[in-house]
């Protein structure tokens, strides 16, 4: 084999792939560096794990964008507050690829003078952070502040990513606002905000009383087609040697509900097992699949066993075993699931669906499903009926992308 190739192309644990390896989103990754480059702000709405962050670092790796921009990406998912923002940005700030640079290090580490920070040694794995502080400086739009500045000084126009940016509404302090006061007035550089929670991001940039109102131009990131992926595919096996059944890609697609992260997952398993020369059909990926679901077995039973009662893991499995769950406080439902009542079954979706689980989503008006496929059919699995959840998967696909895609009846004027 060609020692320049990757072992296995198929990239699960990083969102830096090479472009040789990166599935399709051309004309999304025309669309977003056109706004760009007419100066544009730009929000992108895409559920988890269908590739919203690949995508960037894969236009932050075209020459249009490489070669003429500073660019800094933030995901924010994990913070709290808007001290945790803060840091965070910090963090990334000073560990960027253009921060890397001896000179850039040079003019970071003299202007951020108000700053306790140490920027240390570097090595060729980025900078070495032996100490960071804020000073006297309480007011956590101040480091804020002196980040903004420097991208607005530098030799090159900025483009700076927050990932999942509808974490801050959930902070106690009014961070849109501050955040909204900046960007405003910042003329050389340009920001992408990201997020998989559609309802908030539409409510923070199209709600005229939001800070954010009408302030970036809106991409839509929708799952890869089927076409694209199976193409994708097959011309990687056949690029190794290896062939593929269409009916195993597709099944694959089907199942996972076009979500890339796990398609990914699965693919990169089912080619590992795959000789040169040998041809990857369906019993060979459902041997991968069965491997696959064995793997989460400890994280999964976790997940179940942080659930505070018996009312919510009823109320979980029956979402798991409805796949796409209606009615769940009707009466055949409750009985089905041994759920308790109304309004306990209310209560279980609000901790299930709520910020510090996260397992399950509404996807329309008293339609809910979890947030991991996978963890469905582990469920699945350890309750004996893997074998219909594997049955019509194309069903199950068509069913959720029509309930996704659905609008309230449109009623025209009277005339």
């Amino acid at each position: 084999m060609d020692s320049s190739k990757p072992l296995n192309p198929f990239f699960t644990d990083t969102t830096d792939i090479p472009d040789e390896y990166f599935c399709d989103r051309k004309k999304e990754t025309q669309d977003i560096i056109g706004y760009i480059v007419n100066g544009s702000n730009i929000v992108i709405k895409a559920p988890r794990r269908i590739g919203k962050s690949s995508l960037i670092k894969h236009i932050f790796n075209q020459a249009s964008i490489r070669d003429y921009y500073n660019t800094l990406y933030v995901d924010i998912y994990g913070t709290k507050n808007a001290s945790d923002f803060r840091n965070e940005l910090q963090r990334c700030f000073l560990n960027a690829p253009f921060a890397q640079e001896s000179k850039t290090k040079k003019n970071i580490e003299s202007y951020l003078k108000s700053l306790q920070i140490d920027l240390g040694s570097y090595s060729e794995t980025g900078f070495n952070l032996p100490k960071i502080g804020i000073g006297n400086y309480q007011a956590p739009q101040y480091t804020i502040d002196e980040v903004f500045n420097w991208f607005e000084k530098a030799d090159k126009p900025a483009i700076i990513v927050f990932d999942e940016f509808q974490q801050i509404e959930y902070y106690p302090e009014r961070m849109a606002g501050i955040l909204r006061s900046y960007i405003q007035q910042m003329r050389n550089t340009k920001f992408i905000f990201c997020g998989s929670s559609k309802h908030m991001l539409n409510n923070m940039f199209s709600h005229y009383n939001k800070p954010f109102y009408n302030s970036a131009k809106s991409v839509d990131l929708d799952i890869i087609s089927l076409s694209a992926y199976t193409d994708f595919v097959t011309s990687i096996f056949t690029g190794y040697g290896k062939t593929i059944d269409i009916e195993a890609i597709e099944f694959t697609y089907y199942l996972f509900s076009g979500n890339t992260y796990l398609m990914q997952e699965l693919m990169k398993l089912f080619f590992s097992v795959t000789e040169s020369g040998k041809r990857a059909d369906m019993d060979s990926l459902l041997q991968c699949l069965t491997s696959m679901i064995d793997s989460k077995d400890a994280d999964y039973r976790d997940l179940i066993n942080r659930l505070n009662s018996k009312k919510e893991r009823n109320t979980l499995y029956c979402i798991a075993g409805e796949g796409i769950a209606r009615g769940l406080t009707s009466t055949a439902m409750m009985k089905r699931y041994d759920l308790d009542n109304a309004s306990s079954v209310q209560n279980a979706l609000e901790n299930l669906c709520g910020e510090n689980l996260k397992i399950a989503v509404r996807i329309a008006k008293g339609v809910y499903m979890l947030q991991d496929r996978l963890f469905e059919l582990w469920i699945a699995s350890r309750g004996g009926y893997l074998d219909l959840k594997l049955s019509h998967p194309k069903e199950r696909f068509d069913k959720e992308r029509k309930i996704m895609e659905s609008i309230p009846e449109i009623i025209p004027p009277k005339r």
